[in-house]
């Protein structure tokens, strides 16, 4: 007698999202204030014209953690409707929020709290350099502060008063805390495809406009 084999019909495979429910809302969330805070004017007095120390790093650097680089945009969207330079700055805010969401699911993997700490401020550091020379290009081609972006360049980095490093304080402090207090609040259980190479074509971008100011 011959025998018969039967196939089970495979269940189709659920697609993952994006986001969840939850990480929208904290995205949301973390934009909201952003805007609220941006409208209100509680910034720090900044180095230009319309150009201020907003809280928006803080705000975009937990939605990235938490929510992935949607979250990080999500943010940025929304900050943008109070910000001082409006929707000029949005896309500037973007190659920081990829650079930060490529490397953080291996951050938060680190068991040692220091080295965890060390590789977040430093990772942080790097993708806000890249973003400074975005926002270089934006001042100096857009804006038309000045005429070169070396002034800038000096001034944010080397003269005395580095608003660079006032910045990755905005950007590193308060998120550190949050990482180390309430890790599950910014667990990576986001996805988000072809990551690594969004966040090469960003930085591509990035130098290419800077190219064109120099």
């Amino acid at each position: 007698m011959g025998t018969s084999t039967s196939t089970v019909p495979s269940m189709p495979q659920k697609r993952q999202p994006l986001l969840t429910t939850r990480q929208i809302s904290v995205a949301a969330i973390l934009g909201g204030l952003s805007l609220v805070t941006e409208a209100f004017g509680l910034t720090l007095p900044g180095y230009l014209p319309g150009v201020n120390f907003n809280l928006v790093g803080t705000y975009l650097t937990v939605a990235t953690m938490a929510a992935g680089p949607l979250g990080g945009i999500i943010v940025t969207i929304l900050d943008s409707f109070t910000s001082s330079v409006g929707f000029y700055g949005l896309p500037f805010y973007w190659p920081h929020v990829f650079l930060l969401a490529l490397f953080y699911k291996r951050i938060y993997a680190i068991n040692n709290v220091v080295l965890k700490v060390v590789a977040f401020w430093a990772v942080t550091a790097v993708a806000l350099f890249f973003q400074y020379w975005g926002w270089f290009f934006l001042y100096v081609y857009v804006f038309k502060f000045y005429t070169s972006i070396w002034p800038l360049a000096i001034y944010n980095f080397v003269a005395p008063g580095y608003p660079y490093w006032v910045f990755l304080g905005v950007y590193a402090l308060i998120p550190t805390v949050v990482l180390l207090t309430a890790p599950n609040f910014v667990r990576p259980t986001w996805n988000f495809p072809y990551l690594k190479w969004i966040t090469l074509a960003a930085a591509v971008l990035t130098v290419i406009a800077v190219g064109a100011t120099l």
